[in-house]
């Protein structure tokens, strides 16, 4: 998972960009939400929200082909593009900002300090360099199962939510609300301490944080991570190593069955 984890840090990096788009211009939520961003598989982008200005609607995105910051109005035509290939962050966001004025957005605030830290990574004060293909497209397919996965949840639990990439933890995930004493959240997680691997991750909340880990189901490939600040069940991405797409499959169809319903019997 070397070479993912590799990237996943790149890419949540990057996308910080979009994160300080998101917080300047989109209105303000109270649980953040209008910072995140979302995978679309289908165009090979990040996205960040919609933006409404004087000018228009725009959305801010990570292009996955070239890896530049473009800008894209509601007929998804470019109107603004940034290269980023050997250029420090710092350089991206004056080139955004002197570009604002352009669709008749106020730059000022735009390269404000965002107000949560991510992980110091060991290229953090590099200049940004280009992913080779291959490894974007291993990061793609394991976001795009994460995607799948989500949805699939949705379905099975009948509630129905965004499913987005929350740029703090940089995690693909949703959180459904299953009645006034039970929420659920799922996604999968970038490589941590905790696990020491990307992970798919189920875990529940309720009002009063009186979930009782007892009585627990085993899962073959998947197990409860029951630590001091976080309780759930995972499965590591270190699993799916050396198994047929079928294989990694059902795995992820059994940890989502087997932990989701035992969540859903704490209500």
């Amino acid at each position: 998972m070397k070479s993912y984890t590799e990237t996943d840090q790149q890419l949540h990096r990057l996308c910080q960009i979009i994160a300080k788009a998101n917080r300047t211009f989109v209105p303000k939520k109270d649980d953040d939400s209008h910072t995140n961003l979302y995978f679309d598989s289908l165009g090979n982008r990040i996205f960040g929200r919609w933006i409404t200005g004087d000018d228009g609607e725009f959305i801010f995105t990570l292009n996955l082909n070239n890896q530049q910051i473009e800008i894209l109005n509601t007929a998804y035509e470019l109107i603004g593009e940034v290269k980023t290939i050997t250029k420090a962050l710092s350089e991206i966001e004056k080139e955004i900002e002197a570009f604002l004025p352009n669709i008749k957005l106020n730059p000022s605030g735009f390269s404000k300090k965002l107000h949560y830290e991510i992980p110091s990574y060991a290229f953090t004060n590099d200049l940004v360099q280009f992913i080779e293909p291959e490894k974007i497209s291993e990061w793609k397919r394991y976001r795009r199962i994460a995607n799948n996965a989500c949805s699939l949840l949705m379905g099975h639990a009948q509630s129905w939510e965004e499913i987005r990439i929350w740029p703090h933890h940089f995690d693909t995930g949703i959180y459904l609300t299953l009645s006034t004493k039970l929420g659920v959240g799922f996604g999968l997680a970038m490589q941590d301490e905790m696990v020491g691997a990307p992970y798919f991750y189920m875990s529940a909340y309720t009002p009063n944080g009186a979930i009782e880990y007892q009585n627990l189901p085993k899962g073959k490939e998947w197990k409860w991570k029951l630590e001091e600040n976080w309780k759930g069940a995972i499965l590591s991405l270190s699993k799916f190593q050396g198994k047929a797409e079928q294989e990694q499959e059902q795995m992820l169809h059994n940890f989502l069955l087997e932990s989701f319903e035992w969540f859903a019997k704490q209500k």
